[in-house]
């Protein structure tokens, strides 16, 4: 007979499906320290508050005075930014830019844009039959991230 532990156990499963060891362990060190914060009974609203806070130091900043950038995704080899204008979404208000640890200025997350930061470097190869299969910005509809990123988590840095 499955407790209700096991039962919660598996839900927390379900939500890392498909994900590396590595970045599980990574989120269990931070929900384990986040932990420490509060009292019990666990309130998920106090969490939910906390992370969102944390998330606005850390990720956002001024991108101009019509607008912020967020930290949308990233990897070892590129950070993918959405800058968000005071402009609705319809009328172009939110758009990705990236940069790469060879190249820091932040660049418009296009094909032609991607190509020439790729060009001479040792992902050249994989990011440029990448980009001749897939659009840039075609996400991977089980974890939501972009499958460039995720190709990219793939290749050792060494």
């Amino acid at each position: 007979m499955i407790t209700h532990k096991d039962k919660i156990i598996q839900n927390l499963f379900k939500q890392v499906n498909g994900m590396d060891k590595i970045e599980v362990y990574d989120i269990l060190l931070k929900i384990e320290t986040m932990l420490r914060d509060f009292k019990s009974p666990i309130q998920y609203e106090e969490i939910k508050k906390q992370i969102e806070n944390i998330s606005i130091k850390t990720n956002i900043s001024a991108a101009d005075r019509y607008g912020y950038c967020y930290l949308h995704d990233h990897c070892q080899y590129m950070k993918v930014y959405k800058i968000k204008t005071l402009l609705p979404n319809f009328l172009g208000g939110e758009y990705l830019y990236f940069i790469t640890p060879w190249q820091l200025k932040l660049m418009e997350y296009n094909r032609d844009n991607l190509q020439i930061t790729f060009a001479e470097s040792h992902l050249e190869a994989i990011a440029l039959d990448f980009l001749k299969k897939h659009p840039p910005k075609s996400k991977n509809p089980v974890t939501d991230r972009l499958r460039l990123l995720e190709l990219l988590d793939q290749i050792d840095s060494d």
